[in-house]
Order: structure tokens, then sequence, then C-alpha cells
């Protein structure tokens, strides 16, 4: 787990500028509580996958720079290959990046009136103080990190060093027993925030199935038995 914290900072550490703490302090709606106790895996059928969302976030760049070049009478329109907010490798970098943070398949979360804690396969536990005003501001050796209710969604977010931010916003499915996970990566150094959904539906911990992750290299990697929990 430290290898993954020490990989998620180095990772941060190549995004400069620094991105405004208002976005750790926003304006909650009224709380309203939801039960996301339980054990939750991904179900990859309904979920987002990096590599999909990065090839949409892309295609939109080059039509907003086509669009701006038509206007301007400029000619050549395609995305940055190096270099500038709006370049190919400044993208792939958040992708990278949203690709390790919403790498955990599987959620084990304990929730009372007080305390929401999320245990994440292989990564830290997100945990909220609900005792406290919210949103909850706490600094940490890895940056500062904040959480609350908005409503009936529960956010969960974090400045990393260098300006690198980080927000998981979750809601639990009026429908359905599902808890959708909306993970958004900024920099001030990309153009473009990096979002990407994973839907969790619970799961029997004791069963064994399959283990999938998916990756903007290999796609999506499955393994027949799930490992062992934490």
């Amino acid at each position: 787990m430290m290898f993954r914290v020490v990989t998620l900072l180095c990772v941060a550490l190549l995004f400069g500028g620094c991105a405004s703490d208002k976005k750790l302090k926003p304006e909650l709606r009224a709380a309203k509580p939801q039960d996301f106790s339980g054990h939750w895996e991904v179900d990859y059928a309904r979920s987002e996958t990096v590599q999909s969302q990065f090839n949409t976030l892309v295609r939109k760049l080059q039509q907003d720079m086509a669009r701006r070049a038509k206007a301007s009478g400029e000619r050549g329109a395609g995305i940055m290959i190096n270099g500038g907010s709006g370049s190919a490798q400044s993208i792939y970098g958040l992708a990278q990046m949203a690709e390790l943070i919403t790498e955990p398949s599987l959620l084990t979360i304990e929730q009372t009136e007080s305390e929401i804690r999320i245990e994440r396969e292989n990564s830290f536990a997100l945990v909220c103080d609900l005792t406290r005003p919210q949103p909850v501001i706490n600094e940490t050796p890895f940056g500062t990190e904040s959480c609350g209710w908005d409503g009936h969604q529960l956010l969960f977010s974090i400045l990393l060093p260098e300006g690198l931010f980080v927000q998981h916003r979750m809601t639990k499915s009026a429908a359905y027993d599902l808890i959708v996970v909306a993970t958004t990566v900024d920099s001030a150094e990309v153009s473009q925030p990096f979002t990407i959904s994973k839907v969790f539906g619970r799961y029997d911990p004791s069963a064994v199935g399959f283990h999938c992750k998916d990756t903007l290299s290999k796609g999506r990697v499955c393994t027949t038995e799930r490992p062992a929990e934490k």
C-alpha cells in the first residue's frame, strides 16, 4: 500500500501549478445521508473505462481546437503531441493517474452516524468524521483532504503536492442496490479534468469469482480468483 501512495505522489509531481483550495471547501447541500455500508465490487459492464474516457477527452479537445482554428482562420487543428495544457501527453498523464487511483475493485464500507470508513483493495482507506462541521478538512503528510455529505452524495477530496486535485463523488442508486463512484483528477497544467465513473454492486466476500482491472496499456485483464481481503 505504501508503494502505491509513493507512486501516487511521484505522478503528482509531474503536474505543476496550484489548484484552488476552494475545491476543498465547496458549498454543500443539506446532508441527506445514505447507507453505503457493506461489501462492494466493480460492475465492469456498467462502468466506464479509462481508455474510453481518454479517447472521449482527446476527441473533445480536438473538436474544440478545430472550432477555434476555424474561427481564427488558422490551418491545422490536431491536438499537440508534446507540451501544453491540451497536449496528448498531459492528458495521458491524467489518465494514468486516474487509472492508478481507480484501480481498487473491492470496497468494504463501515458506516455509523459519527463516521464512515471505506477500505479499498490495495489502497489507503477513505475516512470521514461526520461529527465535525462539513466539509471536514484534514492536513495529512500526503496533502490536504476534505469530506462530507453533499445532499445524498458523499464527497472525498484531496489536494496533493504541486496542485494535483482528486475527488471521489459517491452516489447510491435509488432504483438499484449500486454505488456509483465518479473520480475526477484535475491539475492547473491540463486544460480539462479527467473523470471516470465506476459502478459497484454488492458481493459475498467469501465467494470466489473473476477479478478484473482496466488498464490503458492492456485493456481489461481478468483472473479467476479474487485476492484475499485485507
